[in-house]
């Protein structure tokens, strides 16, 4: 109404009421170029734990999509630009190793947005089926801080208007802490 979105049609017909609608279009890794390579495709250019591609070939960035031991070898590929940066310093050393030197690329994968007067954060590797606890402020406010665990691992740490407090916890994440390790700390 009046050029304001107020919600929207699923594929099945239903709908649902909104006061703010996001749309992540997402990304496809451009792949076509590598077909014949001998380099396995599948969602992006398959990788090992430290980036390697094939013997002398690594991939960085959206493109790349590797199990990250961090999240039990979960695979994944990182649409961000830091992900990007960070992931191509690790590949270019690897290419400086050998074998027996290599190390793993295990980052906590992370995003920020900044949505008129709201800085969006998440760190981590969330699922709908994740137990969530609200650790700081109110959804309410628009203010807050959320965990996110899986088991007894920290799974993600997702943030609004929170940025210290978001990186406080990514850092908990960086040193490996466990879920209860982020509830109980004094942020």
């Amino acid at each position: 109404s009046a050029g304001r979105a107020t919600g929207v049609v699923l594929s099945d017909g239903s709908s649902v009421d909104a006061d703010i609608i996001v749309v992540g279009i997402g990304v496809a890794p451009n792949t076509e170029w590598l077909e014949g390579s001998g380099l396995t495709i599948d969602n992006g250019i398959v990788c090992d734990e430290t980036t390697l591609a094939a013997p002398g070939v690594t991939a960085a960035g959206d493109v790349a999509r590797w199990p990250n031991p961090r999240f039990g070898g979960e695979m994944m590929r990182v649409e961000h630009w830091d992900n990007a940066v960070s992931m191509g310093m690790h590949a270019a050393q690897r290419l400086l190793v050998d074998d027996a030197e290599a190390t793993a690329y295990d980052p906590v994968p992370w995003f920020w947005s900044d949505q008129y007067d709201r800085k969006i954060q998440l760190a981590g590797r969330v699922r709908p089926d994740d137990h969530i606890e609200i650790v700081e402020g109110t959804l309410e406010e628009r203010r807050f801080v959320a965990l996110y665990g899986r088991g007894e691992n920290l799974a993600g740490v997702f943030g609004m208007n929170r940025p210290r407090h978001v990186m406080q916890y990514k850092m908990l994440m960086d040193q490996g802490a466990s879920f209860a390790d982020a509830l109980a700390a004094e942020i």
